[in-house]
C-alpha cells in the first residue's frame, strides 16, 4: 500500500487506545474502494501499541511519537507525511462502514473541500453510552445532505489536502481542535458538506464520571476558543450572568435538532434528560473556569 500512489490518506491518532484501536483499523482496511488508499496511525502512548499495530497490520504506516500528543498535534504529524490528495480522519473508538471512504470521495468529486459524515451510536444498549452520544453528537445526527453545518468532528471528516495548504494545521489543544478548525475554515469561506451516507459508529463513554469529565473539558475549551477566535457564543464571555442559561439553551437546541432529524433519538433524549441536563450544567461550569483562565491570562 505504501509503495503505490494513493488517492486518500486515512489518519488515526492514538493515545492509550489499545483496547479499541485494532477493531478501528480493521474496519478501515476493509473499505470497498476502486482507488488505492493508505492508513496512517500516529501513536503516542509509549507502550507496545505501535509494535502490535505494525505486527498485525504491516501495510499500515505507524508514526510513533516519543511523548503524548494531543489529537490535533498527532493529526498534524500525519498530515505532514500523508501522500493522498484527500485526507480522511477517524478515531480509534470508531468503526467505519465498508463504503465510508468511497462515499466521502464521491462528495469531494462534486466539488466540496470539506466533507463530514453521519455519526451513529456505537453503544446503543448502554444508558450512559447513549447519554454521551446525545451530548456530543446530536448535531451530527442529520439524515439529509446539507451545507448548513457549522462544524465537523474528526471522528468522521475528510478534507482535500489543499485546505491545509490554505489554512494551516490543527491547533495544539486537549479538546476541540477539530470543530475549531472546521468553524474557522467555514468563516474563511470553505464549504462544509454533510454527507449522511458516510457512516461511522462511535463507541461512547459508558462511565458517568468520565462523561462529566469530558463535558467539563469541552466547556473549558469552548470558553478559551470563543475568546481567542471570536466564535459564536462569545457573548457568554462578555456577559457572565448569561452563563447559567447555557444548559437550558443547549437543552432546547439539542431537543429541537433531534426532534427534526431523529424522532427515535429524541425519545431517548427525553427519557435521559436528567443525565443530559446535568452534563450540560457541567459543561457550563467548565465554561466558567475557562472564562476565568482567559481573562486572567489577558491581564498578564
Amino acid at each position: 500500500m505504501s509503495e503505490t500512489p494513493v488517492k486518500v490518506s486515512v489518519i488515526i491518532p492514538s493515545y492509550n487506545q489499545k483496547r479499541v484501536i485494532f477493531t478501528a483499523i480493521e474496519s478501515v482496511l476493509q473499505q470497498k474502494t476502486s482507488f488505492p488508499f493508505e492508513v496512517i496511525v500516529v501513536e503516542s502512548t509509549g507502550d507496545d501499541t505501535a509494535k502490535l499495530v505494525r505486527e498485525r497490520f504491516p501495510d499500515v504506516r505507524v508514526l510513533e511519537l516519543r511523548e503524548r500528543a494531543y489529537p490535533g498535534t498527532a493529526r498534524n504529524e500525519a498530515i505532514k507525511i500523508a501522500r493522498g490528495e484527500i485526507l480522511a480522519f477517524t478515531d480509534t473508538d470508531c468503526v467505519v462502514a465498508p463504503d465510508w471512504l468511497s462515499t466521502l470521495v464521491r462528495a469531494h468529486g462534486d466539488g466540496y473541500p470539506i466533507v463530514g459524515g453521519m455519526v451513529r451510536n456505537g453503544t446503543p444498549k448502554s444508558i450512559f453510552g447513549t447519554v454521551d452520544y446525545l451530548l456530543e453528537f446530536a448535531d451530527l445526527i442529520t439524515l439529509r445532505p446539507t451545507t448548513g453545518k457549522s462544524h465537523f468532528g474528526t471522528c468522521n471528516v475528510s478534507f482535500k489536502k489543499e485546505v491545509f495548504d490554505r489554512h494551516g494545521l490543527f491547533a495544539d489543544q486537549v479538546k476541540g481542535s477539530d470543530s475549531l478548525y472546521t468553524r474557522l475554515a467555514k468563516a474563511k469561506g470553505e464549504v462544509l458538506y454533510h454527507e449522511p451516507n458516510a457512516v461511522i459508529w462511535h463507541k461512547n463513554r459508558r462511565n458517568l464520571n468520565k462523561i462529566f469529565k469530558n463535558q467539563y473539558e469541552l466547556g473549558y475549551g469552548a470558553a478559551i476558543n470563543r475568546h481567542k477566535y471570536n466564535l459564536k457564543g462569545k457573548i457568554f464571555i462578555k456577559i457572565p450572568l448569561l452563563i447559567p442559561l447555557m444548559p437550558f439553551i443547549r437543552t432546547v437546541a439539542i431537543g429541537w435538532r433531534l426532534l427534526r432529524n431523529s424522532p427515535v433519538n429524541f425519545l431517548k433524549f427525553i427519557l435521559l434528560l436528567p443525565f443530559i441536563f446535568t452534563g450540560l450544567a457541567v459543561h457550563a461550569w467548565g465554561f466558567v473556569k475557562g472564562r476565568k483562565k482567559v481573562l486572567f491570562d489577558a491581564k498578564k
